[in-house]
């Protein structure tokens, strides 16, 4: 969206020629007499009096009906707008390119908020892990300008405990639950690219000051306000919002038409998982990066069972039919070194294994390119992406929905991880064909 500038130009004064006395036609006075003849007469200057005085009652007229007020308030909201895409697409982009900046931990996260108003993300934590916090944009930490809304205010933000990058979540990935409830003015609930329907983060245009919002004068630099983002809150946002929670948080979009004086006026825009996730499918080595972690953890499995016994496996799983079943162990358990733990930790939850309890190899595997069937003592299974529309489409949001293998696994994997049926079919690699769209191909690893 692009903002609507404007600017009046105004002319300036002209000064007047000197008057030189010549002849004119015949019969007619000296131009200088005539010039200063003219002066005398009021027409001139009445004229533009005149005309002063209707553009005057004019303007009056329009801000008696308020439409120049409400031309002002659309150009400030369109300008608000581009700012909060702006910021919002700054967001993404610091979320999928995050393991860059900070090699070994992962994908996914976002900044912890600006608390002292200097524009940049605080050292050290914003809260206790697992909860919101609420602060100023950390538009230095982004690589942006300090951005305004169009009421010249800068912009706030809000991110849930489960993306924030410090204290880091145990698990992060294209399941992970947001904190935020978006609401339209009329109470109905937005939408929100998620599998709970909830938002990662959101940010904040504030516009002017309400009624009851008391805000400190501009500073020479930076935002207004004070060096505490906390203090401030409750006079830029609208809501009461808390400074840290755990807890959802509904946040309420403000109507796009003009309202009244002291009608809220925060306009929000917010990230969802699926937002973050899509934009990082779009990356050529995301599919390789998963894939490798899968390797990895494959590995380490395979170095345990081969270490401790199917008995221990299978100990960390639940007996249904002829398999132990489960999800991964943690990445300690498994041996693998500090330094390489935490990107596994964060997928975790989205790994299965199932394992012959008596340590042979009882479990085949079916592929499809070449065809061909393994046996093996016990498999890694990922679900991929859920399927997000049609008649299989997959819910993760609740407890009991991710304890359900349907919910993650197509066809026989699904069924089989039921009823601990020892057969299953899928491929050996992780892979994104079409990069527009959710993977859900199921992967499967054999432990022979």
């Amino acid at each position: 969206m692009i903002a609507v500038q404007r600017s009046l130009a105004y002319p300036r004064a002209l000064a007047h020629p000197p008057v030189h006395r010549r002849t004119g036609p015949a019969g007619s006075p000296p131009l200088g007499r005539r010039s200063a003849r003219n002066r005398a007469r009021p027409g001139g200057q009445a004229l533009i009096a005149a005309l002063l005085l209707v553009t005057v009652l004019g303007a009056g007229a329009l801000l008696a009906n308020g439409e120049l007020r409400a031309r002002a308030e659309a150009v400030a909201h369109a300008r608000s707008l581009e700012a909060l895409a702006q910021a919002r697409s700054a967001l993404i982009g610091y979320a999928i390119s995050y393991a860059e900046r900070h090699p070994g931990e992962g994908y996914g996260f976002l900044p912890c908020p600006d608390s002292g108003n200097d524009g940049s993300t605080p050292i050290g934590a914003c809260g206790p892990r697992g909860t919101a916090a609420f602060g100023r944009l950390p538009w230095r930490t982004l690589g942006l300008p300090d951005l305004r809304d169009g009421w010249g205010e800068c912009l706030w933000y809000a991110v849930a405990g489960s993306a924030k990058h410090n204290p880091k979540p145990l698990t992060l990935n294209w399941d992970s639950r947001g904190q935020f409830e978006p609401y339209a003015p009329d109470g109905d609930r937005l939408p929100v690219a998620a599998p709970d329907g909830r938002a990662l983060a959101l940010v904040f245009a504030p516009g002017r000051a309400v009624d009851g919002q008391r805000r400190p004068p501009g500073r020479a630099f930076g935002c207004s306000g004070s060096d505490s983002a906390q203090a401030d809150l409750a006079q830029y946002l609208d809501a009461r919002y808390p400074a840290r929670s755990s807890d959802p948080i509904a946040v309420t979009q403000a109507a796009l038409q003009p309202g009244g004086e002291d009608a809220a006026n925060d306009l929000v825009v917010w990230i969802g998982t699926d937002d973050v996730f899509d934009a990082l499918r779009q990356r050529h080595d995301h599919a390789a990066y998963l894939d490798a972690l899968l390797t990895r953890a494959a590995a380490a499995l395979a170095a345990r069972l081969d270490a401790a016994g199917a008995a221990w496996l299978a100990s960390q799983g639940t007996l249904t039919g002829s398999l132990a079943l489960g999800t991964l162990p943690a990445a300690e358990a498994l041996g693998i070194p500090v330094a390489e733990r935490a990107p596994i930790e964060l997928w975790r939850d989205q790994m299965r294994f199932a394992v012959c309890p008596d340590g042979d190899a009882c479990i085949t595997v079916g592929r499809a390119d070449p065809p061909r069937v393994e046996r093996c003592r016990a498999v890694l299974l990922l679900g991929g992406e859920r399927a997000r529309t049609g008649p299989d489409r997959q819910l993760r949001a609740s407890d009991a929905e991710r304890a359900d293998p349907a919910q993650y696994f197509e066809g026989v994997n699904a069924t089989h991880l039921a009823s601990g049926v020892p057969a299953f079919a899928g491929a050996e690699h992780f892979t994104t064909a079409d990069r527009s769209r959710p993977a859900t191909g199921d992967v499967i690893r054999c432990l022979p």
